[in-house]
């Protein structure tokens, strides 16, 4: 009898262990004036390029999307009437919402006063927002904090030291770290020091503990990370051994299939030509075809000093740097150390200007 009872206690706790593996989550919709045939999409945000994770159709007024995630993700949820417009029919407009959302395998749904509350693209509004789970609570309260990023990056190190152990906050802290050259040591050890455990999502914390480590070596003031590069002859030859020193250095990262990177050049060419006792350039290639990349070098009148990266070269620079592309673009000092990442060429412009009049 006692051979029994345990056996049926074993089994119990295997049943409950794989009702918890297979639980997934619901994210349900029951919203005033959204139409029969509406399409509502879940689509992951944390991946580049985004894949759709499960979609349907609003019938009866309501919706339900259903899935499984590893573990809490960022993804967006989506909305589009175009089934609904027709060319005959100029009453109906089309609309496309965009809202993020933390998904984790729990109960989800929207509230919100009616369909034409849901905005284009915001997290939460007074009259709309996605409850369900203790991570999509912390994403509504930050989100709540915000101003339209005029003091995001305040709210940022506010909701991280207030929320430690939330995937928020180590979602948050990733962002921070992105780009390279963002912070200062202070600012990636107190991020480290912080955020010391994440329980709901062990595998976002060991990517975030891998990404302080990427980030104390690309902190602001720090020498520049080295890259594997070849120069236009094809000789190896690395990023760390071609920097200048005695003069201000713009390395623009860039690349001839990259529309932005090219049109550029015409700016940093001029910043060359107006400031050649203080400033100086050197540009590193993600082209594969050297060919092309030879052939624009000449056609722009790049004629500062060019390199491309190598395999392992463009690799580390996703990597170390934590970047997802180009054009990137660091500034350094005379003697070589990095003073800021600007996003764009006109903050390029005007950072050279502050520093070299």
């Amino acid at each position: 009898m006692k051979r029994f009872i345990i056996i049926s206690l074993l089994l119990s706790f295997v049943g409950l262990g794989v009702s918890a593996q297979e639980k997934g989550f619901v994210i349900k919709g029951q919203i005033p004036g959204m139409k029969d045939g509406i399409k509502v999409s879940l689509l992951t945000a944390e991946t580049a390029p985004s894949e759709v994770i499960v979609e349907t159709t609003v019938k009866n007024g309501c919706f339900e999307l259903r899935g499984q995630v590893e573990g809490p993700m960022l993804c967006t949820l989506i909305t589009n009437n175009l089934a609904l417009v027709s060319d005959q029919d100029e009453t109906e407009k089309i609309r496309w919402t965009y809202t993020p959302v933390f998904v984790d395998n729990v109960e989800m749904a929207v509230e919100t006063e009616h369909y034409d509350s849901i905005p284009f693209s915001d997290p939460i509004t007074p009259c709309f927002k996605i409850i369900g789970g203790e991570v999509q609570a912390d994403f509504n309260a930050y989100n709540l904090s915000i101003v339209k990023d005029k003091d995001s990056k305040e709210k940022q190190w506010e909701f991280i030291l207030s929320h430690p152990h939330s995937v928020v906050s180590a979602y948050l802290g990733n962002i921070m770290m992105r780009g390279g050259y963002e912070l200062t040591r202070e600012e990636v050890e107190k991020l480290e020091q912080t955020i010391v455990s994440i329980p709901a999502d062990p595998v976002r914390f060991k990517e975030f503990k891998q990404n302080c480590e990427y980030a104390k070596q690309t902190v602001k003031d720090n020498v520049i990370v080295n890259l594997a590069l070849n120069d236009v002859n094809g000789k190896a030859c690395d990023l760390s051994g071609v920097i200048p020193l005695g003069k201000y250095v713009l390395v623009d990262f860039w690349a001839t299939w990259c529309g932005p990177c090219m049109a550029a050049i015409p700016h940093v060419k001029k910043l060359v030509e107006r400031f050649p006792d203080t400033f100086t350039v050197i540009g590193i290639s993600c082209d594969t075809n050297l060919k092309a990349w030879k052939v624009a070098i000449e056609k722009e009148k790049a004629t500062w000093p060019q390199y491309v990266l190598t395999k392992e070269g463009y690799k580390d620079f996703l990597t170390k740097y934590q970047t997802s592309g180009v054009p990137y673009f660091l500034i350094l000092n005379e003697e070589g150390k990095v003073i800021c990442n600007p996003g764009y060429i006109e903050d390029v412009e005007r950072e050279i200007e502050r520093l070299c009049k």
